[in-house]
């Protein structure tokens, strides 16, 4: 057996009795040491011919629990499994490109970093810059090597771009994309106790980046350069939430990017004799103080507590699942002030769990919508001061019961990625056809109901599976999501055995009762995240389903989106029947939060006449404001129609201000109030 690489990906077959062999695929990333400060800052790039993404500085108040959650529930898992499609081809140095969706999403990952550590989120990347890091993410995969400084000529896929960019980039070997931006922050590896790479990426000067990555390809091991290096470099710095830049920083953070070294990083102060106090919920932990260096971004102190190890790629910061307050003190930070003590408390959280601030977004509105009417609904959000619209989803709920045994392909699915193999096959034992998921390429392969999925107390997920040769590190889940996708929770895991596996199918009922009234989705997972495997393609290896049957539930058809600048929507149901209506806001433009709880509507066909009653008006401020209430029918618009007597003329009066008082019922005009006596009538349309 193969054992895991820090430097390259490595894969042999090893022959077994049985036929099958174990494929190996060693994933440690791999990082070397940072670049240092150059000494000429006047190559490095100070602007960007264009901007790749469109959206606003990030920014996170990160003394809000539901503010952070929120902000790595949307835009950090954005970030996450961007196709990269690369048109790289290592093995014939073609540096090629990647989609400007991958490109995105790296710099989304890298801002958002240094939107939580309170430093301005608003880098940019330059083209040329991305054009040359290409040329060196192509040169340490090709060579299998990370070098700054001094590649020689003699490497694989030399160029002068690719050695320019080296030596002012972060590399990363192994892993790419958004993965490696997380990875700097990590900063794992012997060569960085004094976590260098991290420091770069959250220089509060820094303005321009750009990003070059390569696939995994053959035996070539993914990679990654990212600039970070600008010509902001020792400029005046821009203001910070703190004075300090710290990570994991105040406030609350996500577990899953809390790792095992701690930093504070204050400028132009002397950290060397510096010292750190640290609590976790009051009780002192015992730490230890890494090696102080400077000539990496601002000076920083770096930590770990003992009994971890700060450079093994394996080690995890420990987190119990509840939120943990640990208290930071540093003391005897020299600055040009004198010695200076700091104090801050860090709480890591789940973001999966909502805490005491947690507002669901909610809709009101009729429940018994007219059909082809405009009929009005609102949405409550939670208080966000980064929401800068809002999103609709409207379906038709019609029967979601299913039974499909693998004879009409893949009409029910989707599956992904596309498999080099077929996946509807006949099954190792007995007649028919099945579902088979294999592992021919080291990554999951998901197979998806197409059904949006509406379930009821008693739905149920009934199959029958049948695991054949799977290593323990191989994975059969079943999985769903109530989130649109953003997030997925196993209903059923089972474990490779090691070996052959199972010989006869076994019948598997799942109950969705916990997803009832929830807009569901569903997928089963043939998972895999690094180690052994069998990368065989016959039925007899991987996972084989078949007998796939969905009772008691709903699905959801013809979904419409409607984007919305308010929280108000008019709502137009096409048919009569039942109707499924959600909402949620959307961060930055662009990133959905969580969706409302459905609300259930019946569209009816509205036969009966608008009626409304018009309430006494009154005067305030001089204004007249004519409260009326839409007692039957539904109305799109109104118009007020106002006279000097009783009996006529009405006119209508163009000036009157309509609001909402009760969303679909209870409206109110105002208008300036009038000369003498005036009669008010109110038109519904």
């Amino acid at each position: 057996m193969a054992t895991r690489s820090s430097i390259a990906i490595l894969a042999l077959l090893l022959p077994a009795a049985s036929g099958f062999g174990q494929q190996f695929a060693a994933v440690e990333p791999f990082l070397g040491p940072a670049p240092r400060m150059p000494d000429n800052l006047l190559a490095l790039p100070r602007s960007a011919p264009r901007k790749l993404d469109t959206s606003p500085a990030f920014s996170v108040d990160g003394n809000s629990r539901e503010q952070v959650r929120q902000f790595y529930n949307a835009v950090y898992a954005a970030s996450e499994g961007v196709p990269i499609n690369s048109t790289a081809n290592i093995a014939n140095c073609v540096a090629g490109a990647n989609s400007p969706d991958f490109q995105n999403a790296v710099l989304w990952r890298i801002n958002w970093f240094r939107a939580m550590s309170g430093v301005p989120a608003a880098v940019i990347f330059s083209s040329s810059e991305n054009d040359d890091d290409q040329s060196a993410a192509l040169l340490i995969a090709a060579n299998n090597q990370l070098l700054h400084y001094g590649i020689p000529p003699s490497w694989s896929c030399f160029s002068p771009q690719g050695t320019n960019a080296a030596a002012d980039s972060n590399l990363a070997l192994g892993v790419n994309g958004p993965e490696a931006i997380t990875g700097y922050i990590w900063d794992y590896g012997a060569a960085n106790a004094q976590v260098a790479h991290r420091r770069w990426l959250l220089y509060p000067q820094t303005q321009v980046m750009a990003t070059g990555d390569v696939p995994a390809q053959s035996t070539y091991a993914a990679a990654n350069a990212t600039w970070v290096l600008d010509a902001n470099n020792g400029g005046p710095r821009p203001d910070t939430t703190a004075p300090y830049v710290a990570w994991p920083p105040p406030g609350f953070v996500p577990f899953q990017v809390v790792f095992p070294q701690w930093s504070f990083a204050l400028s132009n102060a002397d950290l060397s004799t510096a010292s750190v106090v640290m609590q976790s919920n009051g009780v002192p932990m015992s730490v230890a103080v890494q090696p102080y260096e400077t000539g990496y971004g601002e000076n920083t102190l770096v930590w770990y507590p003992s009994g971890l190890d700060p450079a093994g790629y394996a080690t995890v910061f420990p987190f119990n699942g509840a939120d943990t307050v640990y208290s930071i003190t540093i003391n005897n930070a020299r600055t040009i002030a004198g010695p200076q003590s700091f104090g801050y408390n860090v709480t890591v959280f789940d973001p999966a769990l909502p805490g005491a601030d947690y507002v669901p977004t909610t809709i009101t509105g009729t429940n018994r919508p007219s059909i082809r009417e405009n009929n009005p609904y609102s949405c409550a959000p939670s208080a966000n001061p980064n929401n800068t619209g809002y999103q609709w989803v409207s379906a038709q709920a019609a029967s979601g019961n299913l039974t499909d045994n693998a004879l009409k392909g893949l009409t029910n699915f989707t599956i992904s990625p596309p498999p080099a193999y077929s996946p509807i096959t006949n099954p190792p034992v007995g007649l028919g056809k099945c579902f088979h998921l294999a592992h021919t390429a080291p990554a999951p392969q998901l197979l998806e109901f197409k059904e949006i999925l509406f379930p009821s107390a008693n739905t149920s997920l009934l199959f029958h599976s049948l695991l054949g040769y799977a290593t323990t590190n191989e994975v059969a889940r079943v999985q769903i999501s109530t989130n649109g996708g953003g997030a997925w929770v196993d209903v059923y895991a089972q474990q490779g055995a090691g070996g052959s596996g199972e010989s006869a199918f076994v019948p598997r009922n799942l109950s969705l009762s916990n997803c009832a009234g929830k807009i569901t989705r569903v997928r089963f997972n043939y998972d895999y995240s690094d180690g052994s495997y069998f990368s065989q393609s016959s039925p007899n290896a991987g996972w084989c389903l078949e007998n796939i049957i969905i009772t008691n539930a709903s699905q959801l058809v013809n979904p419409a989106t409607n984007a919305t600048a308010s929280t108000n929507l008019n709502f137009s149901p096409a048919a009569a029947g039942a109707w499924i209506l959600e909402a949620r806001p959307i961060l930055f433009n662009q990133f959905g939060l969580d969706w409302s709880p459905p609300m259930q509507l019946v569209a009816v066909t509205n036969t009966a006449p608008a009626l409304i009653s018009l309430g006494f008006p009154t005067i305030t401020a001089s204004q007249a404001q004519i409260p009326f209430t839409l007692t039957q029918g539904a109305a799109s618009s109104f118009n007020l129609l106002q006279a000097a007597q009783i009996t006529g003329p009405w006119a209508a009066n163009a000036s009157a201000v309509l609001s909402t008082r009760i969303p679909g019922t209870s409206f109110q005009f105002t208008e300036p109030r009038a000369a003498g006596t005036t009669f008010y009538r109110v038109l519904a349309h």
